[in-house]
């Protein structure tokens, strides 16, 4: 995963050499990248009952202007919530991969605004621990997600905040998913 992450760094700097021009005139730049920290709530009922539904949610992303208002990009996060249910311990950890597609705008000076959606790939484990038993469940699952942001330009950087819906398949053999929406906010640097 590590090899994978510094990839896509590498990737990034390299697609990343832009020129002033787009940089300031593009709504998000001919590049950018950002990293996020966003409030969790998994949907599913299996999970609220589990006391595992809810959590802080961190990721990093970067996007690339294909062109003019048009961005492609990754997103890789994580979250570990944990619980507990009749004196049972319980953890659920979720780390997604994105790809995705946004739409930005221009909506003001210094403001952009865009809308995208996406597939994802994503790990999930769930573990269930205490009283003298342990037990957990772990699979990987395609997915896809909407999402909005608002970001505030300074130079060449940003702040903003963000809006996801993410809906997952079931875990296999499993009558639970890792679907969820998650609010929170994000701040980047644009190339």
């Amino acid at each position: 995963m590590r090899k994978s992450l510094m990839l896509i760094f590498i990737m990034l700097f390299l697609l990343s050499s832009a020129t002033l021009y787009a940089a300031e005139k593009a709504p998000l730049g001919a590049g950018n990248l950002a990293a996020k920290f966003d409030y969790i709530n998994f949907t599913d009922g299996d999970l609220d009952d589990a006391d595992v539904n809810t959590g802080f949610y961190v990721g990093v992303e970067g996007y690339y202007m294909i062109v003019p208002e048009l961005y492609l990009g990754v997103e890789v996060g994580y979250t570990n919530p944990d619980g507990n249910i009749d004196s049972l311990d319980t953890e659920l950890t979720y780390v997604p991969a994105e790809l995705n597609l946004k739409y930005a705008v221009e909506a003001a000076p210094r403001l952009a605004v865009d809308f995208g959606l996406g597939a994802s790939y994503g790990y999930g484990k769930f573990e269930i621990s205490g009283g003298g038993i342990s037990d957990s469940v772990d699979d990987w699952l395609f997915g896809g997600q909407v999402f909005t942001d608002l970001n505030y330009k300074i130079d060449r950087f940003f702040i903003g905040i963000n809006g996801k819906y993410q809906i997952t398949e079931e875990f296999k053999d499993y009558d639970f998913n890792m679907s969820n929406w998650m609010v929170g906010g994000q701040i980047g640097i644009i190339f």
